[in-house]
This record gives structure tokens, sequence and C-alpha cells, in this order.
């Protein structure tokens, strides 16, 4: 007997097309994308905008992820949190097009979150972290990551409406240390951003100042 090939969810056309409109009006024309060959549950390309006099730094979006609708508690449910994209923003000079693996974590986590919802069958939105177990790569302690508000990009960039009344919620991709991580555990989301210095920025720097200095959590 044959198996019944699934394949992947993707958006409509109308919904593409709005999420589209909506990175380019809110985070920069994409100049390139980074094609998925192989997609066995959802198709997950990644948009690459690049450094700009507004921005001046990568800003690489998932394009897929939010076709699936993440299993949202009942009652969080009304507040249409199911569908998400996210994005990372990287320093000017990182190597996006090399395979090693100190400047392809950032593009793996990317896919590894877009997938979570659907091989989990649970929800990401802001404030959740996921952890590594051990630094991302050999040049840096960041060993999990948090989904924050793509703040710098202005507020009406965190939602893009579609044409059936849906939305698709964008969250930033933090990278943290591991006492941040435990923080954000013991506390909260919010309780870890008051930590923020006025000038914090949310491009990743894979050597950047710990948030909570010598503190364990």
């Amino acid at each position: 007997m044959s198996r019944k090939k699934h394949l992947p969810e993707v958006y409509n056309e109308e919904e593409i097309n709005a999420v589209e409109a909506h990175i380019d009006a809110h985070f920069g024309e994409v100049q390139n994308v980074f094609h998925e060959i192989v997609s066995p549950d959802i198709h997950v390309d990644i948009c690459i905008v690049e450094p700009s006099p507004e921005h001046r730094h990568y800003t690489l979006i998932t394009m897929g992820m939010g076709a699936h609708r993440m299993n949202v508690p009942k009652k969080l449910r009304k507040n249409k949190l199911d569908r998400a994209e996210i994005l990372v923003a990287l320093p000017p000079d990182w190597e996006i097009h090399d395979n090693d693996e100190k400047w392809y974590w950032p593009l793996r986590w990317l896919k590894i979150l877009a997938r979570l919802p659907g091989e989990q069958d649970t929800w990401l939105g802001y404030g959740h972290t996921v952890p590594n177990g051990e630094p991302f790569a050999e040049n840096t302690e960041l060993c999990g990551v948090m989904l924050t508000m793509p703040y710098f990009f202005g507020e009406e960039s965190a939602v893009c409406p579609l044409p059936n009344g849906d939305e698709i919620n964008f969250y930033q991709m933090l990278p943290l240390y591991e006492n941040e991580m435990n923080f954000k555990i013991r506390n909260d989301a919010e309780a870890l951003e008051k930590r923020f210095a006025d000038d914090f920025d949310l491009v990743v720097d894979v050597a950047r100042e710990n948030l909570l200095g010598n503190e364990d959590s």
C-alpha cells in the first residue's frame, strides 16, 4: 500500500503578497532569499534585507512559518497569536553566506524556531525562550534565545494583517547567556528587558556585555 505524500503547509497567494508587502514596508527591501530545498512540513525561506542608512545591519526574516497555525492556549486564541514569523538582526560585517557554524548558527536557529511549534505541537510568542544547551559557536558564550518584539522597526512592524482577518506576528530573536535565560525563566521577559541599557542594541553581538553582569540568575 502506498503512503499518501503530505505536502508542506504554505501561504496562499493573497497571504504571501501581504507578508511580502509588510516586510518591504517595515523591515526593508528584500534583495536576496535563501530558498529552502527540502520542506517536509512547512516551507521556510529566509529573506535577506541588506544594511542601509536607516538600519545599518542585515535583517534576516523567516518566510513560511506563519503558514502553520500554532497550538496557542485556549485562553489566548482570541488574541490572534497562532501565526508568526521570526527575524534576527546581524552586523553589517556578518558573513551570511558562510556555512561555518560561527556564522551560520543564526540562520540555523531561525529554521529551528520556525519548525518547533509544528514538531512539538506548541507555540512561540513574545518572551518565550529556547535553550541550545551549549554555546552556539566557539567564538561566543551565547547559548539560548528569547523572542522579543522588533522594537527598532516601529510598533506597526510587529503585526501583519491578512486579507481574511488573520494576523502574522513578527518577533525578533535575541540570543542570551545562560544566566540571562535563567533570570527570564524565574522572572519574566519584561523583567529581563528592564536590564537593557538605553543604548542596548538588538543586533547580534557574539561578545556583548552580559545584561546581568556576574549575577547567577
